[in-house]
């Protein structure tokens, strides 16, 4: 019993050995550098399991910059979100500053808490502007569409707001935790709330503000609203981020362009897989997939999906269509989805 036993540790160590083997030799033939990865490489690739491809796959060529792109698309989300919440909480202080109560004794605490909201997300905007810079800059040390410096150029302009941005950041991080102050304009239902940084605290608080941001700041009056700021910057940041990243998508270095074939020939390899075993299981069980449309499509593609004939071939297609990302569907998915769909044999057309 215990010899048997020993055996068969023998047996997994030795198949771990040569799984590892293969892992390494892979590794080596993507680590040489070219591009394209011949089909044989790719095609080994593909037959690894998730975790062991993302592994082998940082040796190729191309996966330190699509990482950096990553990292940028990744921190313009986040950007994306922290300019929600200041607008968020901008609005909720300047609901909140109509209401009667709101210069009641008892309701301190809940005014300090907004209050306290608005810095956090007003530190938050900058740091996170000052970190998608930062993003930038590394990718361009590696990769850089020609027109990048007139894109840079047309979406920042030369006001120095971008040089304020990324400064008040450094100074909210690294000097001086300046507070903002809340201010009521006119009264009644006109009155407005706004939260106002004062310029010369701000100049006080960091004299080596560069040349841009010294421009802003110079043609301020002395109340900065952070409403406006933050309102005139962010769209500033998506014109020239949406063009850094769909240059990206569509015209990437070869060897970035190369890495994406083969991550997404192992997806798709992946989803393949899922779904035949999803639609033979849903077939052997007869469910009915018109009851279950509403996981795998948005309530668009569920509109125009149902707008089409009812068992039709058209209406598969359109299906596979939308849910099929990665163009994993090949003829025999395809043709499971057509008995899943109820689709009459004699209409089915290539």
């Amino acid at each position: 019993m215990i010899q048997d036993r020993n055996k068969i540790f023998e047996l997994l160590a030795g198949e771990e050995d040569r799984k590892n083997q293969r892992k390494e030799a892979i590794r080596a033939a993507l680590g040489a550098g070219t591009i394209p990865v011949p089909d044989d490489i790719r095609n080994a690739v593909v037959g690894l399991f998730i975790t062991d491809a993302m592994e082998v796959l940082r040796s190729h060529p191309g996966f330190d910059l699509e990482d950096k792109f990553r990292s940028i698309r990744t921190a313009l989300q986040l950007f994306d979100q922290s300019f929600s919440d200041l607008m968020g909480v901008l609005d909720a202080f300047d609901a909140f500053s109509r209401r009667p109560e709101f210069s009641y004794r008892s309701h301190r605490d809940e005014v300090a808490a907004i209050e306290r909201r608005i810095r956090k997300e007003t530190f938050a905007f900058s740091e996170l502007a000052h970190s998608l810079q930062d993003h930038c800059r590394r990718v361009r040390r590696g990769w850089e569409p020609s027109e990048t410096a007139n894109e840079l150029s047309r979406c920042f302009r030369d006001d120095g707001l971008h040089d304020f941005i990324c400064g008040l950041r450094s100074a909210l991080h690294h000097l001086l935790m300046v507070e903002a102050n809340w201010q009521i304009r006119d009264v009644g239902p006109a009155a407005t709330s706004h939260f106002v940084f004062s310029r010369s605290e701000l100049m006080a608080a960091k004299p080596d503000w560069n040349t841009g941001a010294r421009r802003y700041l110079e043609s301020c009056a002395e109340e900065i609203d952070i409403r406006v700021v933050a309102q005139a910057y962010y769209p500033r940041v998506h014109a020239f981020y949406d063009w850094l990243l769909d240059e990206a998508q569509t015209a990437p270095p070869p060897e970035v362009a190369d890495y994406r074939r083969c991550w997404n020939a192992h997806q798709a390899h992946n989803l393949r897989m899922a779904w035949r075993f999803l639609l033979k299981e849903c077939l052997k069980r007869e469910i009915d997939p018109y009851a279950y449309l509403e996981r795998y499509l948005t309530p668009a593609e569920l509109d125009a999906a149902l707008q089409l004939p009812r068992y039709s071939q058209e209406q598969a297609d359109f299906i596979i269509q939308v849910v099929d990302e990665l163009a994993a569907c090949d003829d025999e998915l395809r043709m499971l989805v057509y008995r899943l769909f109820r689709v009459p044999q004699e209409s089915q057309q290539g």
